[in-house]
């Protein structure tokens, strides 16, 4: 399968895009509108210098229709214009990025009220002609949206962000890959190679001619190895300072492995609660079912 790697840029990024072409970048999804009023003032100039590069060009739109369907289909006729108007091509996608912040608020709505919106909004994109994608955490998209009714109708679609560790971070490891049926893309980190850009690595060929039929994905995994009985509990561990960074944070994992949206700050003493394997390593619970870590990431003090 494709593992292209590529990054996401706003008006947080500059106009020229050389520094993560010249990393590694094939691709860039760039944001264009907002609501129905914003307009990255930056996009022009970074589809410029994408094209200059010789960049696929994608791009994406920030919702704040929540669960509404007339909001949602009134952002994407906004959307598609604007795309239009800075000649995106038809044979990129359109992502819809769907997170609470800046007026979106995403807990308002039933799953049914949110995915239908998230839907409406997708099928405006595609009947303009463009190929269509979805944004979220991984815990937006388990908890409150129904992915796979998105899956069903547009394929294999998902724009994923799940990121293992904080920090500068280089490549993918796909042993916290999020686990989930019809994931595109997947946002590994928000600070690829201390840039502070989003990275992303595509596990679809993006310029491939689109089809409903396309098959979901499903992550090679290794065969299962049923949790381990540990002889001794420790008591306390140390979470040290990593990579020589004092502001690294560790992320913590559910009871599956999942990456969440937490994290623990480094120099800092735990008391351990449970422990058992997952995935053939060791995890340490910190807490509740939603608090384990590696580890490798931490010392046992006794």
């Amino acid at each position: 399968m494709p593992r292209i790697l590529g990054v996401d840029v706003a008006n947080y990024q500059p106009e020229s895009l050389s520094a993560y072409y010249n990393t590694g970048a094939k691709y860039a999804i760039i944001k264009l509108t907002e609501g129905l009023g914003y307009l990255n003032p930056k996009s022009r100039g970074q589809i410029k210098s994408a094209h200059a590069h010789h960049m696929y060009v994608h791009a994406y739109h920030f919702a704040t229709f929540s669960h509404s369907v007339s909001q949602a289909k009134s952002e994407a006729k906004s959307f598609v214009a604007r795309a239009e108007a800075l000649n995106i091509s038809k044979n990129r996608y359109l992502f819809l990025d769907w997170e609470p912040g800046d007026g979106n608020s995403v807990v308002s709505g039933t799953r049914s009220q949110n995915t239908k919106a998230i839907i409406a909004f997708m099928t405006v994109v595609k009947q303009a002609g463009y190929k269509t994608g979805l944004y979220a955490s991984s815990s937006i998209l388990r908890s409150y949206v129904y992915t796979a009714e998105v899956v069903k109708k547009f394929g294999v679609c998902l724009w994923v962000a799940s990121y293992p560790t904080g920090g500068a971070t280089d490549k993918p490891n796909f042993n916290y890959f999020p686990s989930m049926e019809g994931i595109a893309i997947w946002q590994f980190t928000d600070n690829w190679y201390g840039l502070n850009v989003d990275g992303n690595v595509a596990l679809i060929d993006l310029e491939k001619s689109h089809t409903e039929k396309a098959s979901i994905h499903k992550p090679a995994v290794k065969t299962p190895v049923k949790p381990k009985q540990v002889e001794k509990i420790p008591k306390i561990v140390y979470a040290p300072i990593l990579y020589n960074n004092p502001n690294y944070m560790i992320n913590l994992r559910d009871s599956n492995g999942h990456a969440t949206d937490k994290y623990i700050q480094t120099n800092t003493k735990w008391r351990v609660i449970k422990v058992k394997m997952i995935k053939g390593k060791k995890y340490y619970c910190l807490g509740t079912d939603k608090q384990w870590v590696p580890s490798k990431f931490l010392q046992v003090i006794k």
